[in-house]
């Protein structure tokens, strides 16, 4: 009997263990960052890794879109990967799919859809679950719709009149400005910046304490360049580029050549 009780003991500890997901001690943060990305400059990042990429864009593809909800200590990166037990399900998040498809889409094409929201629940979401309102799959994706509602930078540069463009180019100073003059906290600008120098804005980022309250960015790990107090990685003596998505549809280069081969042959 002692034996089967023993059994018993750890049959139901290892239940336990596997049914009820678990973070790991090292998985506490000081805040977390939302970050938003342009779909047009992810496009074209992807692009420029192989030619043959397509993008899976949002309906509309001038509307930032959500990358992710990202628990960090001042300082460095992360915490990430926190439970690597407690897996991606798609069934958890199915009440908001619709939504979430055009608000925080994978923009890789060819990639699964899921791919996206799989990566940021397991590296990020997994350790934000400390906190009760980020503590299920739906919980933290809801909230990242939540914050994309109160605070999408599509309006808060549009009001600025800063808006996408493939010539115009705009100041850090004024992307920073636009923000912060909504927000009252201080932002994290990222661009990609090209081998020619030229910036293209890529990412912007608001953070929040643990009581989901706004607060400055400042003390999060940003790259290289800073300008007057920003924190951005973008060339603060070069413009930014805010590109616009330009769709190129299959018979719209047909009638281009057709109309080409009918001048040929006159």
């Amino acid at each position: 009997m002692s034996e089967l009780k023993a059994i018993f003991i750890l049959f139901t500890t290892f239940i336990i263990h596997f049914a009820v997901p678990t973070v790991n001690a090292g998985s506490d943060f000081d805040l977390l960052i939302f970050t938003q990305q342009w779909p047009a400059t992810a496009c074209k990042e992807w692009k420029k890794h192989n030619p043959s990429h397509t993008c899976s864009m949002p309906k509309n593809s001038e509307t930032w879109t959500i990358h992710g909800i990202w628990p960090t200590k001042m300082g460095m990166i992360g915490p990430a990967f926190c439970n690597r037990t407690w897996f991606f399900d798609p069934e958890k998040i199915r009440p908001i799919e619709e939504e979430l498809l055009q608000k925080w889409p994978n923009i890789y094409g060819g990639t699964s859809e899921y791919a996206l929201w799989s990566h940021e629940w397991a590296k990020h979401g997994t350790c934000a679950a400390i906190l009760k309102p980020l503590n299920s799959e739906l919980n933290y994706f809801q909230n990242g719709l939540e914050f994309l509602k109160t605070f999408t930078m599509t309006d808060i540069l549009e009001k600025n009149s800063i808006v996408p463009s493939n010539t115009e180019k705009y100041t850090v100073a004024d992307i920073h400005d636009a923000i912060k003059q909504r927000i009252n906290k201080n932002p994290v600008i990222e661009c990609k910046v090209e081998e020619g120098g030229d910036n293209y804005i890529s990412e912007i980022r608001i953070c929040f304490t643990k009581e989901l309250q706004l607060t400055d960015c400042d003390g999060v790990v940003t790259q290289k360049y800073g300008y007057g107090g920003i924190l951005t990685n973008c060339h603060s003596t070069r413009g930014i580029i805010y590109p616009q998505y330009k769709k190129y549809i299959w018979y719209v280069e047909l009638y281009k050549l057709l109309t080409w081969l009918q001048w040929f042959t006159l």
